[in-house]
């Protein structure tokens, strides 16, 4: 049985896939590795989305699965650009991969589904894009890559901040903000009486948060990189999901600019052009503050379930607590998804070894 609009679902699937190309865009030169590293990690985790909706059983509402495998595939790829100068363009995609079936999977299957969705059910927590799933658990998953070693004698590639210039980072930023708004309207499934709020609120409050994102570098570091700009449309884009259908203007100010701005603190904003831990702190703890300020923000402030309706702290209490709970399930799991990228990439260095002693 048909539920969802299948053009809004199809057009939303082909517009999120503009977020990792923001992403590679924003971040660094535009090699062919990268490219190639996030495109097979993109496939794989759009398979991993498909083969999971197949495994539930007749898929009834074909393009609201192509649109899940859309926003599996673009997180998916993100995660291996991301991992990738650590893991070398082989471990970014067996560790997105990987990710995408052993943590995205069961947390998206958690916090959007049949309503209420288990999340929701248990702990009271709201999650209206799933960013729990698209932001937080990538975050933390990432954070592991990033302060465990790196292995040995792999081909990898680096980031080059300095090289981005501002007319770039601004395009790069604009196809996250249309990448991640695509999703938040197309999660509705159908166009509705919310669906001009969200848009408004999507393409609105992330460009505000990212701007927030970058002030807090400029106040607190006195600087301001481009490529900041892209890391701080990702961390509105998990600010503004939790709640975008709910927020009226003000909230989505307090909602965009608190997000951006604990997102850029906690991240550790400034740090030296190709610093090789920007990765790390611009896009794992600054994603995963921003997606828990924007949903305190939200239990605080949205129409009709929000403070002043309830009269009751229990929902923002419930929101930091799911974040907290999703990004140390999604850390175990990164453990577990980076050994077996470790695993991979020793297996392919022995085979190299075994090459060149071969006559």
């Amino acid at each position: 049985m048909i539920t969802s609009d299948p053009a809004l679902q199809l057009i939303a699937a082909v517009l999120v896939l503009c977020a990792p190309v923001g992403v590679l865009v924003g971040t660094g030169r535009t090699e062919r590795a990268r490219w190639l590293t996030a495109l097979v990690a993109g496939a794989a985790g759009a398979v991993a989305s498909i083969a999971g909706d197949a495994l539930g059983g007749p898929i009834a509402d074909l393009p609201a699965s192509i649109l899940d495998a859309a926003i599996a595939a673009a997180v998916t790829a993100i995660v291996a650009t991301l991992a990738a100068p650590r893991l070398g363009p082989l471990g970014g995609v067996v560790f997105a991969g990987s990710w995408s079936v052993l943590v995205y999977q069961p947390v998206v299957g958690a916090v959007i589904g049949e309503f209420p969705p288990l999340v929701q059910s248990l702990i009271g927590a709201v999650d209206f894009g799933g960013v729990l799933a698209t932001h937080v658990a990538a975050g933390a998953a990432l954070l592991v890559v990033h302060l465990l070693p790196a292995p040995r004698r792999i081909t990898s590639f680096a980031y080059v901040a300095r090289a981005l210039a501002w007319p770039r980072a601004v395009l790069a930023a604009a196809l996250v903000i249309v990448g991640g708004s695509a999703w938040l309207v197309g999660v509705e499934r159908v166009i509705d009486e919310a669906t001009g709020r969200i848009i408004a609120n999507a393409l609105v409050g992330i460009a505000v948060a990212a701007i927030a994102w970058s002030l807090i570098e400029k106040i607190g570091w006195n600087r301001l990189t481009p490529a900041v700009l892209v890391a701080g449309a990702w961390g509105g884009w998990a600010a503004i999901g939790i709640g975008a259908p709910f927020l009226a203007p003000p909230a989505l100010g307090a909602t965009a600019v608190l997000g951006g701005a604990m997102g850029s603190a906690l991240s550790g904003a400034g740090v030296r052009d190709g610093d090789a831990a920007a990765p790390r702190r611009s896009w794992t703890v600054g994603v995963i503050g921003a997606t828990a300020a924007g949903g305190i923000v939200v239990a605080l402030l949205a129409d009709g379930f929000g403070l002043a309706a309830t009269g009751t702290l229990v929902l923002a209490a419930s929101q930091l607590v799911t974040v907290m709970v999703v990004s140390l399930v999604a850390a175990l799991g990164g453990l577990l998804c980076w050994a077996i990228a470790r695993a991979a990439i020793a297996v392919l260095g022995l085979t190299d070894q075994r090459a060149r002693k071969s006559p």
